[in-house]
């Protein structure tokens, strides 16, 4: 006979089969359909692991009980493994240590001076007498290696609270999924509360979401919070600025792509990582983002000050910035955009353009929203040259480059064809900033390739440069209406000859080239940014009005000016044919079909005249207020879409700086956003030592034993920080589980 599943209101169910768990009293109860059947304390790990072990014993399905029990495969298949070896008498035995692997008393304040006098682990473990894996292992554990006192001796860990006692306890909660803190969210309602204030309370067992922690370091030290609590500020309310500028960036690393996602989130799981009871709503989360961006000045001056810090880190003079612009297409029917082309879908579609300045292996710097697009020449000019010099570039001591070619140039922009303009080359020669950029037009009769000799230049990107060999010619140019300047040409393997200009004289031709070459790391960043960071999403739904002082192309000269085109593209092929029927034997035939075509040319002749008349007669640009209610144009919001680009920017320069540790342990073939991903998308214990002041995080799900190699080096080296959670006085200390600890050890 087959037994139908019934399960007790309010009990875990363990999959399809007729066993459920439910906690009554402290204690866990063990029901086969509605009967009791065992039971143990509510925070007795090992019973609990006894009857992980028997329940897969008799052909409970590994998957079932990881959802029930919310434990990983490999602790349900130890405890299988150890109730076959052991016998049950083992879960209840003291576990054997492994020897005095936790350095206490006067042995850890000599390791501490030796590691303060900057002595290295394995030096200080030899003059000590203890292994360097115990050396390491303590490091990891935060014990020593921060230059204060080391614990007296090591605390037992509390049980930590699983996943299924938390979803328990969150659907329990008064006011609403996971909101459980009532007395604060009455007080933030009141007004007698200017924010929650982040808790770290108790123990808590494989986090979602948890590993994206290990990103607060190097979010702190690219400015999130630093700058951002300078500039931005929110109302009174029960979620703070901080709590908000983490959230939003730790979504973006772990790849949930909006603020919609979050409605397919357990709220009480980013709560715990925020150090809250529940993260926001998505009403309340945009409500908050609106709130940010309301006055766009602010944000603008956050951007400032983060790029200022980055550019005094990256380039303390005479930097070298790449500057390209990217189309951001509206795919919404509420209102009209200008349309752009888009070069990556080949189209003219309804859009709005942002032109990007970025450090030159393709870190970002600037993000500058335009509702207009004035083209590349003329954005340089009238943007970003205003920009930068917010920051201090060019500066007032910048050089002529028109009178002295050879002087060392303040500022050297790196673009693409389309802001070729010899004019405004020369313009900014006379301020000091040189442009390295491929050349326009007609490149003239190919070089010798006797002028051609092989050099080695460096190609940057975002994790570093490699040095790459070409051959490369130089001569000088002077094109009408620029400054000299430097024609460079790259001789390919297939004969073909790649011309750039660069006006700068004192940068040697290898690094110009190499700037150049090297703009494929701005245009990886735009691919990497649309797929991982979802760049291209719109901020709200809603659209704003454009600026009515705005300057825009007149819709009837633009009329006017395709029609004049459309008409020249059908005279010449009729005017070549006539040609062709002159130029052959003379026929009644030939003379009347050439006397037809002329009659036509004439016609769409007078037709061009009149277009070319009324065109000059109209004005080519309007003011957005001046169009008629049918051509009127609407903008993106420039606000909400600056606040959040500037909080993908920090994301992505925060995972940039954590690639290096992560590469050296990959070998030749070298993937570490791929291994960040994950590890931001990984579970994490997270479990607060308030006695030792410490918040430890300890990294739970990795893929394989190389993948946890890959993180060891990086949670050492993230440790060292001394990074304190906001608002908190929790150091974070990042850590594998011990056993996967230990193995990676050993294989290294």
């Amino acid at each position: 006979m087959i037994s139908l599943p019934l399960q007790r209101a309010k009990a875990t169910a363990i999959g399809d089969t007729v066993f459920s768990f439910a906690t009554e009293n402290g204690r866990t109860v063990y029901f086969s359909n509605l009967e009791p059947f065992d039971c143990h304390a509510e925070g007795d790990r090992a019973a609990r692991l006894l009857r992980i072990a028997r329940f897969a014993r008799h052909g409970v399905r590994h998957k079932h009980l990881m959802e029930a029990f919310g434990v990983g495969r490999t602790t349900v298949h130890r405890a299988q493994k150890r109730l076959a070896e052991d016998g049950e008498r083992s879960f209840h035995a003291p576990r054997r240590g492994r020897g005095a692997s936790v350095l206490v008393g006067e042995t850890a304040a000599a390791a501490e001076r030796l590691l303060a006098s900057g002595m290295s682990g394995a030096a200080a473990a030899r003059e000590l007498g203890v292994s360097v894996a115990t050396m390491n292992h303590n490091r990891r554990k935060g014990r020593i290696g921060r230059g204060g006192a080391a614990p007296a001796a090591p605390q037992p860990e509390a049980a930590p609270l699983d996943r299924s006692a938390r979803d328990r306890r969150d659907r329990e909660a008064p006011m609403g999924r996971a909101a459980r803190d009532a007395a604060g969210r009455v007080a933030a309602s009141a007004g007698a509360m200017a924010e929650a204030v982040p808790r770290f309370d108790e123990p808590l067992s494989a986090v979602a979401n948890g590993g994206v922690l290990a990103a607060l370091p190097m979010l702190l030290r690219e400015g999130l919070l630093a700058r951002g609590l300078e500039h931005l500020s929110l109302p009174k309310g029960y979620y703070g600025l901080a709590s908000i500028l983490l959230l939003l960036s730790f979504l973006f690393l772990a790849r949930l792509r909006n603020a919609e996602a979050l409605r397919r989130q357990a709220p009480g799981e980013w709560g715990a990582i925020l150090g809250l009871d529940r993260c926001p709503e998505v009403k309340t989360l945009r409500r908050k983002v609106r709130a940010l961006a309301a006055d766009i000045e602010p944000v603008r001056g956050w951007q400032r000050a983060l790029a200022a810090d980055w550019l005094a880190d990256a380039a303390p003079e005479g930097p070298v910035l790449s500057v390209d612009g990217h189309v951001k297409v509206y795919a919404g029917r509420k209102g009209r955009l200008p349309k752009h082309f888009v070069a990556r879908q080949k189209l003219c579609l309804p859009a709005a353009t942002s032109y990007w300045i970025n450090l030159l292996g393709g870190r970002p710097l600037l993000c500058l929203p335009k509702a207009l697009d004035p083209a590349m020449a003329a954005a340089l000019e009238q943007d970003v040259l205003p920009a930068l010099e917010a920051l201090g570039l060019p500066g007032p001591a910048a050089p002529d480059l028109t009178a002295d070619p050879e002087a060392e140039p303040a500022l050297t922009l790196v673009f693409d064809r389309e802001g070729w303009s010899p004019a405004l080359f020369r313009r900014l020669a006379r301020r000091g900033i040189a442009v390295i950029t491929w050349r326009k037009g007609g490149k003239g009769e190919d070089w010798p390739e006797a002028e051609f000799r092989t050099v080695e230049t460096m190609i940057h990107g975002p994790g570093g440069g490699r040095a790459v060999k070409v051959r490369l010619a130089e001569r000088r140019i002077a094109p009408a209406g620029g400054p000299e300047m430097r024609e460079i040409r790259r001789l390919l393997d297939g004969g073909r000859q790649m011309p750039l200009v660069a006006t700068g004289f004192g940068m040697p031709l290898q690094d110009a080239a190499g700037a150049l070459f090297s703009r494929w790391a701005q245009e990886n960043y735009f691919k990497y940014m649309r797929e991982e960071f979802n760049l291209d999403a719109l901020p709200v739904h809603g659209l704003a009005e454009l600026d009515p002082e705005a300057e825009i192309v007149n819709p009837a000269w633009r009329e006017l000016d395709r029609g004049i085109r459309q008409r020249q593209a059908k005279l010449g092929p009729r005017r070549n044919r006539i040609a062709r029927l002159l130029r052959g034997e003379p026929s009644a035939a030939a003379g009347d079909a050439a006397a037809r075509l002329q009659a036509e040319c004439d016609a769409i002749e007078a037709e061009r005249e009149e277009l070319m008349r009324r065109r000059k007669d109209a004005p080519k640009r309007l003011r957005a207020a001046d169009l008629d209610e049918a051509q009127k144009l609407d903008a993106l919001p420039a606000g909400e879409k600056l606040l959040l680009d500037i909080v993908r920017m920090i994301a992505y320069r925060a995972e940039t700086r954590m690639m290096a540790a992560v590469a050296d342990r990959q070998g030749v073939k070298q993937r570490p956003r791929r291994t960040l991903g994950a590890l931001f998308q990984a579970a994490a214990d997270i479990i607060p030592d308030p006695a030792a002041k410490i918040l430890r995080v300890r990294i739970l799900g990795t893929a394989s034993n190389a993948g946890d190699a890959a993180l060891e080096q990086l949670l050492d080296e993230l440790n060292q920080t001394g990074t304190v959670f906001p608002g908190t006085d929790l150091r974070m200390v990042y850590e594998l589980p011990e056993t996967t600890a230990k193995s990676a050890i050993d294989v290294a």
